[in-house]
């Protein structure tokens, strides 16, 4: 489930690593949810590592469910970063960006022609606030980023009926509106509420649950 075939679209490319880490087997949730992160941490870090990735090159967001997206690197920032919920690196950078969910949808942006990566935090109120525009526009402003070059993979999610709301429905429309091309934009399709055994659910388990991990970098070479 590390490397799912929703993924293909990323991982087919070159120097690309893209990975959703979903429910961990045998570790015990618990309502914390820093705590919960800690118990997950071994597990996450190894999946990193099997990619070549070192576990100190992770950078993560605060998630505040807002709409603010950062600029990161391989250096120079406290991590996770305060205050926003989205995270734009540089095809160059030895940084792999990370995102945590336990119904909110991860959403993988990627300009294969400049190499810019983007991973972002939408749930409910970060899709009302069109946060994948905001990670869209960054990586136009930073690296000239042209969004009908950009693919888009959305994570599993809670949807309907399990939630009033359709937030990967929403994301599809924000994403065609930004510019994306229909045929580049994947959607897992998958609703983390029906399967408590793959996923973890935050709705469905009353906050006593783990948080799931989106990847976003590329392997390292020696």
């Amino acid at each position: 489930m590390n490397d799912p075939s929703y993924l293909a679209p990323l991982n087919s490319l070159p120097n690309n690593f893209a990975r959703f880490v979903a429910r961990v087997p045998g570790v015990e949730t618990t309502t914390d949810r820093e705590e919960m992160i800690r118990r997950l941490r071994p597990a996450h870090e190894a999946v990193l590592r099997e990619g070549g990735i070192e576990p100190k090159f992770l950078r993560l967001a605060q998630q505040v469910h807002g709409d603010r997206v950062a600029l990161v690197g391989d250096v120079g920032c406290f991590y996770p970063v305060e205050g926003v919920d989205g995270l734009v690196c540089s095809g160059k950078s030895d940084c792999c960006l990370g995102i945590y969910v336990a119904d909110c949808a991860a959403v993988w942006l990627y300009d294969p022609e400049r190499h810019v990566r983007a991973l972002v935090h939408s749930g409910k109120l970060g899709t009302q606030k069109n946060i994948v525009e905001k990670a869209l526009a960054g990586m136009k402003k930073f690296y000239g980023t042209q969004p009908a070059d950009c693919l888009a993979v959305i994570s599993p999610c809670i949807r309907p009926p399990h939630y009033e709301v359709d937030i990967p429905a929403a994301l599809i429309a924000q994403l065609r509106e930004a510019g994306l091309k229909e045929g580049n934009i994947t959607d897992s399709g998958l609703d983390t509420a029906a399967d408590p055994g793959r996923f973890y659910s935050y709705r469905m388990e009353k906050g006593n649950t783990g948080r799931m991990l989106a990847l976003f970098g590329r392997p390292h070479v020696d």
